[in-house]
């Protein structure tokens, strides 16, 4: 009997043992479980926060981008000088870059502050617009590398209207006609 006094005993014990052991270990599993439960609605509010500043971020680079688009509006050293003096240095540019890109040009008309033009209609105490209508020859990679440099120059030349027509005889070349606006302060 005094063997199995001590087999129950032992057996008290470690049921004791266990039942304290588990009392004691069951808060910090409950505080470990709600622990997992924070890191994932944390790691969840981590992703969302990351696609805003994912989408900030592309709002920024675009609103860069746009502002890098935007150019200039030549103003003339000659304060006070009429629309045709006001444009000679873009004028020159424009044909330089054509000369230097290889085409040739046929003919060029010039339009004085045309008033269906926007600027016209509403600041035209401020700006001088000359519409520029060129006919001009060019081969394509010619033509192609002289629309490269308009787009480049610094200053605000809009380019309105291409009409392409092939040569009959070389489809290589081009006969265009040309339309751009040129703007200057007065």
């Amino acid at each position: 009997m005094h063997k199995y006094k001590e087999a129950i005993l032992y057996i008290i014990f470690i049921i004791i043992g266990f039942a304290y052991s588990i009392m004691t270990i069951r808060p910090a599993i409950i505080k470990v479980i709600d622990i997992e439960k924070g890191i994932s609605e944390k790691s969840v509010q981590v992703a969302d926060l990351e696609r805003k500043r994912e989408t900030l971020k592309a709002a920024e680079m675009e609103k860069n981008t746009f502002s890098d688009q935007v150019k200039n509006i030549y103003k003339s050293e000659a304060s006070g000088a009429d629309a045709e003096s006001s444009f000679t240095v873009v004028f020159d540019d424009v044909i330089n870059m054509a000369k230097y890109n290889g085409i040739k040009i046929y003919s060029i008309e010039y339009v004085y502050n045309p008033p269906e033009d926007e600027f016209i209609k509403s600041a035209a105490d401020k700006i001088n617009v000359c519409s520029l209508n060129m006919q001009i020859i060019a081969d394509y990679s010619d033509l192609e590398s002289f629309l490269k440099e308009l787009y480049k120059y610094p200053y605000l030349i809009n380019i309105n209207k291409i009409e392409l027509t092939p040569y009959p005889k070389n489809k290589k070349i081009l006969m265009s006609i040309l339309q751009l606006k040129l703007y200057s302060f007065k």
